[in-house]
Order: structure tokens, then C-alpha cells, then sequence
């Protein structure tokens, strides 16, 4: 069957796969003090944590094709039909063979992290993300961990500006997800019988939880230049760009109504970190 990249890419979320790409890249640059040399270890470090996430979202579309058609996700492949079940399914098993022989070729470390966070993806699909707070904070912590793989493939320990980049990539992830899983609701409650963690608390508390943590991500943000990176004109720009788009999303969250603004706030959400990515690479590398 011929797949045609565009639906490919919608089923795997391209998009986030470039953020880790860039993510890692990040880590790796501020653990060596320059940007990383070109070579195997450098590519694979880069298929890990792309055919992971690609493999976990292709999974995530399988099991959950019933729930987006009741939360009218009408974009996704596997509901409008341009893309199979079972494709989604084979490519998903295969992106997580192939993650893992990959970090099985650079080193123990980089091993570790990929198993666990293979599994963890399979376990979040399954069943992880119908609990309450744990599903969002595994996918919290998938926006951490690529700077902290970035060290770990070049057998450096990560310093503490790329643990606190790492809490940021955390922090904006677990509001993110927030957002999203409120989005869900419908979608989760009738299809999954999900316990989410606006089902446990209610849809407003749940925003205004979000709202908090993209709040506190605006100052966190300027904590790795503190001792750290240095804020040059350009990593500068990108920086109070994502930071006044992060206050405009943490009050547009608040006053949402409707699911096409929350679905709005989380596009723009992701555009604004990768922005932010921008930031952190451009000062990593002096600029």
C-alpha cells in the first residue's frame, strides 16, 4: 500500500519528533561545549528518541482510534481513513525494535533510557494514560529526558543547567498534556473509561492547574542563563518571544470554552516551545 508522507507524518506527529531531534542536540552541545562531531554516535542519537516517540504515537492512534472519533479528531489518519489499523500498528513495533538496536550500538546508558521509556510508552497507551496525573507525567517527563540523553550517548554527566532545561522541558510538557487531556474528556471517559485528571477534579481546576505551571515555566525559563548559557541578541529575541507566547497561552487556557480553543491553545503551545528550543540551541552555541 502506497502511504503518503503527509498522513504519515500526521499519524506520527513529525513535528514532535523534531523537537526531541532538536532537544538532543541541545543536550549534547551544552554537555561537550561544542556542537557534537559528526558520525554514528551522533546519528544515532537522534533515530532513539525520534523512531520512539514516532512509534509511541503511532500506537497511540491503534488503541485510541475509537476515542478520537468520539472527540471528532477528524485530522488523524486512522479516523478519516487514509491510513490502516494494522499499519499503525506493524510501524509502531518496528520503530521500537529499531529505537532500542539503536541505543544498544552507542552504549549502556543510552540503552537504559531507551527500554524504559519503550515500555513506558506501550504502558502509557495501555493503561497509564487513564489514570489520573500519571499518564500526563510520563509525557511530561518524555520532554525532559532527550537533554539528558544527549549527555549520556557521550558518557558526560549532565550538569545542572542541562537538569534545569531538562525541568523546564518537564514543566511545559505536564501543562501541555493538562490541556490536552482535557480536550480528551469525552473521547477518554466513553471509549476508555479513563479516570483522567479532569475527570478526578474537574475541568476548571484542571486548566487552572495548567495555567500555573506555564506560569512558573516563564521564570524557570531564565534560570539556565543564570550561571549557565550565555543570552546573546538572537537566543535573546527567541526566548521573550516563547515566554510572552507562554503568558498569552496560560490566560487563553483560563478563559476557554470550547474544545477548538483548547485544541488551538495546544498547537500554538508547541509552536512556541519549539521557539523556545530555538533558544536554548542558539545560546548553546553561542549565539
Amino acid at each position: 500500500m502506497f502511504i503518503k508522507f503527509g498522513e504519515f507524518a500526521k499519524l506520527v506527529r513529525i513535528e514532535h519528533a523534531l523537537m526531541l531531534v532538536v532537544a538532543v542536540l541541545i543536550g549534547e552541545t551544552i554537555a561537550l561545549g561544542a556542537f557534537p562531531p559528526l558520525g554514528w554516535v551522533l546519528l544515532l542519537s537522534l533515530i532513539v528518541p525520534a523512531l520512539s516517540e514516532m512509534g509511541s504515537f503511532a500506537l497511540n492512534d491503534y488503541v485510541d482510534v475509537e476515542a478520537d472519533r468520539i472527540n471528532r479528531r477528524v485530522e488523524r489518519p486512522l479516523v478519516d481513513g487514509t491510513l490502516s489499523p494494522e499499519f499503525a500498528l506493524k510501524f509502531s513495533a518496528g520503530a521500537f525494535i529499531i529505537s532500542t538496536m539503536a541505543a544498544l550500538a552507542i552504549n549502556w546508558m543510552a540503552l537504559v533510557v531507551a527500554i524504559v521509556f519503550n515500555v513506558l510508552a506501550v504502558l502509557y497507551n495501555l493503561k497509564l494514560k487513564d489514570l489520573p496525573a500519571i499518564g500526563n507525567m510520563y509525557i511530561a517527563a518524555t520532554m525532559a529526558i532527550p537533554f539528558i540523553f544527549g549527555a549520556v550517548v557521550f558518557g558526560v554527566e549532565p550538569s545542572s543547567t542541562i537538569w534545569i532545561i531538562a525541568a523546564l522541558g518537564f514543566t511545559a510538557g505536564l501543562a501541555r498534556e493538562i490541556v490536552k487531556t482535557v480536550d480528551d474528556m469525552e473521547g477518554d471517559a466513553l471509549a476508555r473509561k479513563s479516570k483522567t485528571l479532569p475527570m478526578a477534579v474537574g475541568r476548571k481546576n484542571a486548566l487552572a492547574m495548567a495555567a500555573s505551571l506555564f506560569l512558573a515555566f516563564i521564570p524557570l525559563s531564565i534560570v539556565p542563563f543564570v550561571g549557565g548559557l550565555t543570552l546573546s541578541l538572537l537566543s535573546g529575541i527567541l526566548l521573550a518571544v516563547a515566554d510572552l507566547g507562554i503568558l498569552w497561552i496560560a490566560v487563553y487556557v483560563m478563559f476557554s470554552k470550547s474544545h477548538g480553543a483548547l485544541r488551538r491553545a495546544t498547537k500554538y503551545n508547541l509552536l512556541l516551545l519549539f521557539v523556545g528550543l530555538l533558544a536554548l540551541l542558539a545560546a548553546s552555541l553561542g549565539y
